[in-house]
This record gives C-alpha cells, structure tokens and sequence, in this order.
C-alpha cells in the first residue's frame, strides 16, 4: 500500500510525504503525548504521588499506616477508580525542598506533592508550583500534665509561675520570651517530651502534628493536649500539597477531592486516628 501511493508522488513530494507519515507514525506511538496529567493517570489507572518518607504522621514510607497526608490522597484517588503510585523523596537532604521539587513533581516523576504547608508565602514554589486548597489547620498547641493538667491557657500558667517546655530558636520560643512567660528551653521536640515524661516541667507548647508521634515515641507519656486549645494567629498554618502550574485539571481534581473529604467528616476521621487535633484550615 505504501509502494503504491508513493510512485503516484512526483519526485519532489518524497520527502515531504515521508516526513508526515514519520510524524502520523510518532502520533499513534504516544497517545498521550497531548494529554495532561490526570489524563495520563486516568490511562494508566494510577495517580503518581510524591511524598518525604520520613515525615510522619504525614508521610512514612515503612510506616504501616502510612501517614495521614497518604491515606487523604489515597482516598480522593480511590474515589476516581485509581491507584496511588507513591515517590519517596526526601526533602531533607542538602538543597531541601527545593531540590527535591527538582528531582521529582518537576522533573514529572510524580503530579502531586504531599507534606506542605501554606503561609502565603509563595516563595518555596519558584514561579512553577502552586498550592492545592488546604485541608488541615496545624500549629502550636498546648500540652500539660501534673500541676498544670487543669490549665488550658498560657495566662493560667503564667499566673501559676509554671514553666512551659519550649524548643528554643522557635516562633513559639520568641511568643513566650516577648510575653514574659516562664519557659524552659530545649534542643528540639523530642528532648522537650522527653523532659516532660521525666517530670522537668508539666507544660509544653509543640506543634500539633508532633502529637501524632506521643503514642510510638513515647507510650508511657501522661501529659496530653489541653482540651479546647487554638493555635494563635501567626502560630498557624494551612497544610496543603503542591502541584505544576499548568496541571490545571489536576488542580481541579485534587480541589474537589479535598472539598468532599472536608464536607463528609472523612478528614478529621483519617487525622485524628493519628492522635493529631483536626482544626479546619485557617482563614
């Protein structure tokens, strides 16, 4: 068939013909070269993630359940007949976040990234990312046992002299220093629940994601989070993923996922099952 339609072209038109068959050729052997990305996953019945593999309760790659941020995402797939293909990415080796950006959602490894947090600034996306809608509010929140299991309130504590824990070097560090409120400093979260197990102090302020760690990291800690406590303005973030400017259907697809889980309970039921407090994302 091919032999026949090229002897009816004049010599002239060979290599003009050759080159748009080539180009028909190229066209059926990638289907998908013109679809976006939830196009693609739609093709493939998979939906590829990015997540770190060390940043439990969010994200664990060894970790069985997974991680809140994988088993949200895991959901809104599921709901759209897909799977989830997770890329483990750690975000802190040298270059942080941004290399691993790099490395994966913008070198098309994966079309979502877990893990993040919205503060408004844009910076950390490099004009090339954007952020999902939130689906979590997190921030310090306060924990008390002892003395202190009946405050609920860092005014209590101040009026009772009653030190609070405190990673030093933190905003929350510089809210109590500026207040004149006691702390007593140490070198990061761990230490500091470990000083409270240890009976050092009976108040702590912490980030509430760090909650979801008490119960594996610490089983024979007594103190817990004061009931009804809300993270102060500027000691709060939204957590949210990121995905490429242009995947404005995949955008979409995520935003309409979050919105469903959020308005079902089906969130605050995957989050709080890892001791983390729900609040909803801050306005």
């Amino acid at each position: 068939m091919f032999d026949k339609y090229m002897k009816w072209l004049r010599p002239g038109m060979c290599a003009l013909a050759l080159v748009s068959l080539t180009a028909l050729a190229a066209e059926g052997d990638d289907p998908d070269e013109n679809k976006d990305s939830l196009g693609r996953a739609r093709d493939r019945g998979f939906l590829n993630v990015c997540a770190d593999p060390y940043q439990y309760p969010q994200s664990e790659q060894s970790a069985d359940p997974p991680g809140f941020d994988v088993e949200i995402v895991r959901a809104i797939a599921k709901a759209a007949g897909l799977r989830l293909n997770m890329v483990w990415t750690n975000t802190a080796t040298r270059g942080g976040t941004a290399r691993a950006f790099r490395q994966s959602i913008l070198a098309n490894k994966c079309d979502v990234f877990l893990g993040m947090s919205d503060n408004g600034d844009d910076d950390m996306l490099m004009g090339k990312l954007v952020f999902t809608k939130p689906f979590l509010g997190i921030g310090y929140v306060l924990v008390t046992q002892g003395k202190a299991a009946d405050m609920t309130t860092l005014e209590q504590l101040k009026q009772a002299k009653v030190k609070i824990g405190v990673s030093m070097s933190t905003p929350m560090d510089d809210y109590l220093f500026t207040r004149e409120i006691p702390r007593e400093l140490y070198m990061g979260s761990r230490r500091m629940m470990d000083g409270m197990v240890k009976g050092e102090v009976d108040a702590g302020m912490m980030f509430s994601t760090t909650l979801g760690t008490i119960r594996t990291d610490f089983p024979k800690a007594a103190f817990k989070m004061a009931p009804g406590f809300m993270p102060m303005e500027g000691l709060r973030f939204n957590s949210a993923w990121v995905v490429r400017k242009g995947d404005k259907a995949m955008l979409e697809f995520i935003n309409q996922g979050i919105t469903g889980l959020l308005a079902s309970g089906r969130i605050k039921e995957i989050v709080e099952s890892y001791g983390v407090p729900f609040y909803a994302p801050f306005s």
